[in-house]
């Protein structure tokens, strides 16, 4: 398949939503789109909302807008899992920051019980980093920045054909002639994680841009008591205690370092 022109190659492109950042933390998807394509021509598309059998966090729901009344009547993953490996059978997989998405979809295999796919997997954030100077390499920023109409963002088939039109603007810019010639641009395939204990901390787009480029975040955030606050924050550092994510970062509304829970930010956006 490496040899083969991109032209003959089967591509699906994937997305997930989710309750929240990791499953190493117990997040689980509650939705997931696939779409087949074949040069310019889109064999089939699968997308199904998912009971996660969780709630799901404040931060996430603010992002996909999918609320827990939504999923509560949806097949949970293990009654589509056959469905979902059909979609992927021979072909490569796009995603963007495919890291995120490939853990999500391993985990959701390992608790149905079955082997994790194994498909060759490209990741249109590696491949903006490496040969592109977008401000933001966030989808929607970089779909914005190239003109691409989308809609409903931040849901699993609208956000599908947006990394598809962005990988198609990759390809067209790069030229590669082969499969393997793009899998080498992109400094191999993006590896599957096998367990989510294994799993690096996945960071949202704009919380590892802000730490990168020692940029101010803005927060939008919902504490324990329900109370919502709006603020400017330059964040130091990134952890894990126990089940939650928690970024520490000089917060410029107290002028004093604070903890803040991730999944208690409905809204983050970086500094311009």
């Amino acid at each position: 398949m490496l040899d083969l022109p991109l032209s003959e190659i089967p591509f699906v492109f994937l997305d997930t939503e989710t309750t929240g950042l990791s499953p190493r933390f117990g997040d689980r998807m509650v939705e997931i789109a696939l779409a087949r394509f074949r040069g310019d021509v889109m064999e089939n598309f699968y997308t199904t909302l998912l009971n996660p059998e969780r709630s799901i966090s404040p931060g996430a729901a603010r992002i996909h807008g999918i609320t827990n009344h939504d999923v509560q009547d949806a097949p949970r993953f293990y009654e589509v899992a056959k469905q979902v490996r059909a979609e992927l059978d021979g072909a490569v997989l796009v995603a963007h920051n495919a890291p995120f998405d490939l853990g999500f979809v391993s985990n959701e295999f390992r608790l149905a019980r079955m082997d994790a796919p194994a498909n060759l997997a490209l990741d249109t954030v590696l491949l903006l980093r490496r040969y592109f100077s977008f401000r933001s390499n966030a989808l929607q920023r970089v779909a914005d920045a190239l003109g691409i109409e989308r809609t409903a963002s931040h849901r699993a088939l609208a956000d599908v054909l947006t990394t598809r039109a962005v990988f198609e603007y990759i390809v067209e810019e790069l030229r590669p002639h082969t499969l393997g010639e793009l899998v080498e641009m992109q400094g191999g395939a993006v590896a599957w994680a096998e367990a989510p204990a294994q799993q690096e901390l996945p960071l949202p787009p704009a919380l590892e841009e802000a730490l990168r480029s020692h940029r101010k975040l803005f927060l939008r955030y919902v504490d324990e008591f329900g109370s919502k606050s709006e603020r400017w924050v330059s964040v130091t550092d990134v952890r894990a205690r126990k089940e939650y994510i928690y970024l520490r970062a000089h917060c410029h509304l107290r002028d004093a370092e604070r903890y803040f829970r991730l999944d208690r930010v409905v809204e983050m956006k970086v500094e311009e």
